[in-house]
């Protein structure tokens, strides 16, 4: 394996805007050559198929080249030289055990089933033999992007009981078991609206999301949730009516306003007859009092 081992001279990276270039410098006995790498998409739990750059005349022409695949840190997926596989090349701990396969003749490399680990840079390097000695044919990087599909959002409104009229009301949308890291927007009304998002923060197992959204139900809503992540989306719909008015409260007659006001300043008259004639009562002026004046006094009241 001191071949393979040797064929990376380094790695340069460097960016272009907000995209993110990458170019791997291979040393070989014709100089230092570029490779660029391609991207390939799989989902969770099934197959990806990666493609070399070399395709053999028959599986039997194998005898006469090394192919090798690994990961970017040179970790070894499979090796084949001289027409049989290179032993011990491939641990026996390594993830890719049973998972891996290369086709004879085109090369490429089959990964199944797919792990959320398995997302990384591969390499397929091939080399001829040529008069007794090995000479690059091809190298070339391909990038693996593993996705998970999130779960369809679920969407509910907390509504207080016997809510009315202009009530607050609290929207929550959420999903789970995806990757990779999502984003949530939504529409309402035929308008964008922005979600306050609360996300499982993970890069190497599955996401969950929880996005919240605050409403005035002052007309009838119809609301998209949709969760995006990497070219993928899912989304789902919800609809809130509006609220029913509140109840106003009951406003007095203008007829019961006159009686209850007549009824008060007849109490008060008569509370004050009562305390007058208790006054004079007490200091034994009653006397003074003509009985028939009081008694009209009371008549005139009533």
């Amino acid at each position: 394996l001191s071949p393979l081992m040797s064929y990376l001279h380094g790695v340069t990276r460097w960016r272009r805007g907000s995209r993110a270039t990458v170019a791997l410098h291979c040393r070989t006995e014709h100089g230092i050559f570029a490779k660029e790498k391609k991207e390939f998409k799989a989902k969770l739990g099934e197959s990806a198929l990666l493609p070399c750059c070399y395709e053999l005349p028959s599986p039997e022409s194998l005898y006469n080249y090394r192919v090798y695949w690994q990961t970017i840190q040179t970790e070894v997926i499979q090796a084949y030289s001289a027409g049989k596989p290179v032993p011990d090349s491939v641990p026996v701990n390594s993830k890719y055990v049973n998972r891996t396969e290369m086709d004879l003749q085109n090369l490429t490399l089959l990964i199944s089933p797919v792990e959320l680990s398995d997302n990384n840079t591969y390499e397929c390097i091939v080399q001829v033999l040529e008069n007794g000695a090995y000479k690059r044919a091809c190298a070339k990087s391909v990038v693996l992007v593993v996705v998970a599909d999130f779960s369809k959002p679920d969407i509910s409104a907390d509504v207080p009981k016997d809510a009315c009229g202009s009530t607050e009301v609290t929207v929550t949308c959420s999903s789970h078991g995806g990757f990779a890291e999502p984003r949530v927007s939504g529409i309402l009304n035929n308008m964008s609206v922005d979600w306050q998002t609360n996300l499982s923060d993970s890069k190497d197992s599955l996401y969950n999301v929880t996005a919240k959204l605050q409403l005035n139900l002052t007309e009838d809503i119809f609301l998209t949730c949709t969760i995006e992540y990497d070219v993928y989306k899912v989304s789902s719909n919800y609809t809130l009516k509006k609220l029913k008015e509140c109840p106003s409260s009951p406003t007095p007659s203008p007829q019961g306003v006159i009686i209850a006001s007549s009824l008060v300043l007849i109490c008060i008259f008569l509370v004050a007859i009562a305390l007058l004639f208790k006054y004079f009562w007490c200091h034994g002026k009653y006397s003074s009092f003509n009985e028939s004046h009081i008694h009209g006094l009371l008549f005139d009241a009533s």
